[in-house]
């Protein structure tokens, strides 16, 4: 819907000249309307803005019959503080001027006879104007919705991220902890630790939970950068946690490691009790058949190994 340039005189023949300048310059974008009085003015934008139709500008005459023009400027600028307004004046009155200027917020005024080069560069700056502050209320609502989308993802992903099962810690490419959850925490046994100095000394309180070997081989998968690996974990108190380590990659660049964990201390005790019923007898909890097939398997295997690896150096022996 195209927007409307209100023109607003008493005096016709004037108001026709106002409105046939600004129709030559801007009539194939904008509707052009007259008003011969401040009332009139008034009823034609309350009518377009019914219409849904915006008003850039309104150049008004300063002297008319009833209401003058500097009562319907600062009267249009309460109900339209957007629009923006241009005063003709024929003997400019500075206490008048300037009561429009701070209580209109007047765009400018334009002495009469005004040059038709002179209105014609005002309105267009006026237009140019008003469509950037029209473009800028347009980018901060637009800003505004896709900051609240912003806002919702983050809260979803951030009770996402509190409420899986698996404690989860971030780490930028330094190594530098970036997030953990609480599950972590929990995991790991920290929750009496100070949360704020633990992001600094992260790394020192697990490794002194874990048993040496495991602790050595963490120490060292901790430092990569583009590890990918799924192992367990060997505590001092008897637990044994899963992991998995992943990159954390942004547009194909590695930025970071993400570290999942969970505590299967559980698991596999009860897979350790099923394995140890598999192979011992239920009343007397001694080695039953298939432990001892197993062993023996394994005892044949070995010598038959070490008696190849026995062939192989007497041949290479002989050959000598």
């Amino acid at each position: 819907m195209r927007a409307t340039i209100v023109c607003v005189d008493d005096e016709w023949g004037i108001l026709r000249s106002l409105g046939n300048q600004l129709k030559r310059h801007f009539g194939k974008d904008y509707d052009i309307e007259l008003a011969s009085s401040g009332e009139e003015a008034l009823l034609l934008c309350a009518e377009l803005t019914t219409e849904g139709r915006d008003i850039p500008a309104i150049v008004s005459d300063q002297r008319m019959q009833g209401m003058d023009g500097d009562a319907l400027l600062i009267q249009l600028h309460t109900l339209y503080p957007k629009t923006l307004k241009i005063m003709l004046t024929g003997q400019a009155d500075a206490d008048s001027v300037g009561n429009v200027v701070n209580a209109a917020a007047l765009y400018r005024y334009i002495r009469k006879p005004w040059d038709e080069t002179d209105l014609i560069l005002t309105v267009t700056e006026a237009l140019r104007r008003f469509k950037q502050e029209q473009q800028l209320v347009e980018q901060n609502e637009l800003l505004k919705k896709t900051n609240a989308k912003l806002e919702s993802s983050l809260a979803l992903l951030l009770a996402t991220f509190e409420a899986t099962a698996d404690g989860i810690l971030v780490l930028d490419y330094a190594g530098k902890v970036v997030s953990f959850n609480q599950k972590f925490v929990i995991i790991w046994n920290l929750v009496d630790s100070d949360l704020t100095g633990l992001e600094e000394n992260l790394s020192d309180a697990i490794f002194k939970q874990l048993i040496e070997p495991d602790a050595i081989d963490f120490k060292a998968l901790f430092l990569e950068i583009n590890a990918q690996k799924h192992d367990f974990l060997r505590l001092k108190n008897g637990n044994t946690i899963e992991y998995y380590l992943q990159p954390h990659q942004l547009e194909d660049e590695i930025v970071g490691r993400v570290w999942s964990f969970r505590d299967v201390t559980q698991e596999k005790q009860r897979e350790a009790i099923v394995k140890h019923q598999a192979l011992h007898d239920a009343l007397t909890n001694l080695p039953n058949r298939l432990l001892f097939d197993q062993k023996l398997t394994s005892v044949l295997n070995n010598v038959a190994n070490e008696s190849k690896t026995h062939c192989r150096y007497v041949s290479r022996f002989r050959s000598v």
